[in-house]
């Protein structure tokens, strides 16, 4: 019976320590409320005092000479900090709250259907987005998982190329990677943007075409996706203030600050798995960023950026010391250019943050060379979660520059300046009839590799004739050359009251750009309003992609009309210009000039042997506030 009853006791005993254990598991593993908290602080020394105590110092929002430090903290650390003397005012209460309120109220007053979370998308719907642009577009999208999170997620990214589901060594790897830290929620949202544009321009705008062609884009929008989980899984609605991985410690805390973890001057700076910045165990303890190493030696990048928010800077190595870089110098010059785009502040992170020992910029240049860059997204009032209306507009603020990494994380040339000399007419610095001039070009490698290009200008009319062949120029990153002349002849029946232009053709990394470059003959004041232009710019052969250029009055619709047959000038009623199309005349393009008067297709000619030898004419319709207008006609011959 003693037995029995002390059987039962020890019974019931482990049965209650297990459920106590289960309780702390639960409350461990539920999320506190978190305030945003200003905190008073005289000094350095105090400051470093905070830090002790403090475990989410938010180091973008916090100003010394005014007197205060920013930080994230519940009602227990709230009352440690008030019980060791520090004075501090609560800003916002429950911030994750004020988060998901806040989206709500924008999409109601708005009226507009946004992503699930808070008007960004879960963690699902970031796979399913890469899943459609690799189903829309397989011809240059890729999605693969380039590791496992320590809860056993696929950590996904995909690849823009030409050939995406082959890595080309050959052509340069450009890298951006988001939501290292799980509730920067606009960091993850910006690649999917950015992605989107990308496909959805290819074979539409030249520099995108060149680009994907050229390039192995890589793109990882969410490194985190335990911590990115467990913030939907508490904040369905958006706002979970999540930072770290999902790590469980023996203390029965959880998480490691991913960007503290890479193995560059990493350093053990803290045994408190609580600490928001903590660091790890060691370099690549965790599963996430030796996923990262790992993609990193196989498709190691020329150019970098990871994305974060908020701060509205643009930062590069150091981190980890006050000293510069070798390539300080590179660093400042390409980011003073992106930040020129947006007006967000450009330096180390050591002068913006001071230490960040193990963060991923720094092991990606220290360790490989990449010039990598960390992008902090949107100011102190978007926070963590920016209301769903600002997103289009925090997107462009960046993506002038992540379009500006992605040239120049290979050889990328600008045509900076034509420079046109007289050699035989009248002096009077108007190009005329009968004149030869000469034509040189400034060009600019601004990318990060050598260049080797040919260059060639040509006319694809009669009325300007050069005879002179493709120049072959060999220019180092980020340094100009003027090329040799090209010499143009003008025809004594040129029309003096039309624009013409030329096709400027860039033959570098296995594709050719074609651009316009436009020539007024005699003084521009003999042009009149409605004098329309249409160029053909590039190669007619299988499987080219040429250029449609029109040049006239801004915006106004412009429409493309082409067919096999042409004839002598035709007058129709109502329309002013010659009309030479005849036969089966058929659209091709439509749209509406811009500013300039100008407007531009890139176009993929058809993979077949059936337009070989033919001559296509093409002619512009531009449509005056209902006067239409003709421009003069376009000859083109398939190779």
């Amino acid at each position: 019976m003693i037995s029995f009853f002390c059987r039962t006791v020890f019974f019931n005993l482990r049965w209650l320590a297990c459920l106590l254990i289960f309780i702390m598991e639960i409350v461990a593993a539920t999320p506190s409320i978190i305030d945003l908290v200003k905190v008073q602080v005289q000094d350095k020394a105090e400051l470093n005092r905070l830090r002790q105590l403090a475990s989410d110092v938010d180091e973008h929002h916090s100003d010394l000479q005014q007197g205060f430090v920013t930080i994230y903290a519940d009602d227990a650390e709230q009352a440690m900090l008030k019980a060791t003397g520090f004075n501090f005012q609560v800003v916002i209460e429950n911030l994750s709250d004020y988060y998901a309120r806040r989206a709500a109220k924008d999409r109601q007053t708005r009226q507009t259907i946004t992503h699930s979370m808070g008007g960004f998308r879960t963690f699902d719907e970031i796979e399913q987005t890469l899943e459609r642009f690799s189903e829309t577009f397989p011809n240059i999208v890729a999605k693969f998982s380039i590791g496992k999170s320590y809860e056993g997620r696929d950590i996904w990214a995909i690849c823009i190329s030409d050939n995406p589901n082959i890595y080309e060594p050959n052509e340069p790897t450009v890298w951006f990677d988001a939501l290292h830290h799980a509730r920067e929620a606009m960091s993850g949202e910006s690649l999917l943007l950015f992605a989107s544009f990308l496909v959805n321009h290819y074979a539409i705008d030249l520099t995108v075409t060149r680009l994907i062609n050229s390039r192995n884009i890589l793109l990882i929008p969410c490194v985190n996706p335990d911590g990115y989980e467990y913030n939907r899984q508490q904040h369905p609605n958006g706002g979970g203030l999540w930072r770290k991985n999902r790590r469980k410690h023996d203390n029965d805390s959880y998480g490691v600050d991913l960007n503290r973890n890479y193995g560059w001057e990493w350093q053990y700076d803290s045994d408190n798995p609580n600490d928001g910045n903590y660091q790890g165990t060691a370099p690549f303890s965790e599963p996430e960023t030796a996923a990262i190493r790992d993609l990193l030696a196989q498709q190691t990048p020329t150019m970098s950026v990871s994305v974060h928010s908020h701060g509205n800077e643009w930062m590069y190595p150091w981190g980890y010391t006050a000293l510069s870089t070798p390539d300080d110098d590179i660093f400042r010059t390409y980011a003073t250019k992106i930040v020129a785009t947006n007006g967000y502040m450009a330096d180390t992170a050591w002068n913006l943050y001071g230490i960040t020992r193990g963060a991923s910029d720094d092991y990606h240049y220290g360790m490989h060379k990449s010039l990598a860059f960390t992008v902090e997204i949107g100011n102190f009032a978007d926070g963590f979660w920016p209301i769903p209306a600002r997103i289009p507009a925090l997107f462009n603020t960046v993506q002038p520059g992540y379009h500006k990494i992605v040239q120049w994380a290979g050889a990328w040339a600008e045509v900076l300046t034509p420079l046109w000399t007289e050699q035989q007419g009248n002096g009077d610095e108007w190009f005329g009839a009968g004149e030869i001039w000469n034509l040189s070009l400034l060009i600019k490698n601004e990318g990060v590799l050598p260049l080797n290009a040919e260059v060639s200008i040509s006319s694809h009319t009669t009325d300007i004739i050069t005879n002179d062949e493709p120049i072959n120029i060999s220019l180092s990153p980020r340094q100009e050359t003027l090329t040799p002349s090209f010499q143009f002849h003008f025809s004594d029946m040129i029309n003096s009251e039309i624009p013409y232009i030329l096709d400027i053709a860039l033959n570098y990394e296995g594709f050719t750009s074609n651009e316009p470059l436009k020539i007024l003959l005699d003084s521009p004041r003999i042009l009149t309003d409605n004098s329309t232009t249409i160029a053909v710019l590039g190669q007619m052969a299988q499987g080219n992609f040429v250029r449609i250029f029109v040049y006239g009055t801004p915006q106004v619709t412009a429409e493309i009309f082409w067919s096999l047959e042409a004839t002598t000038a035709q007058y129709l009623p109502n329309i002013e210009g010659a009309v030479y199309l005849t036969g089966n005349i058929q659209p091709l393009l439509k749209g509406i000039t811009d500013i300039n008067g100008q407007l531009s297709w890139l176009l993929q000619l058809p993979k077949s042997t059936e337009l070989s030898g033919k001559t296509i004419y093409l002619q512009a319709l531009l449509d005056y506030d209902g006067e239409p207008f003709v421009s003069r006609l376009a000859k083109v011959q398939f190779e």
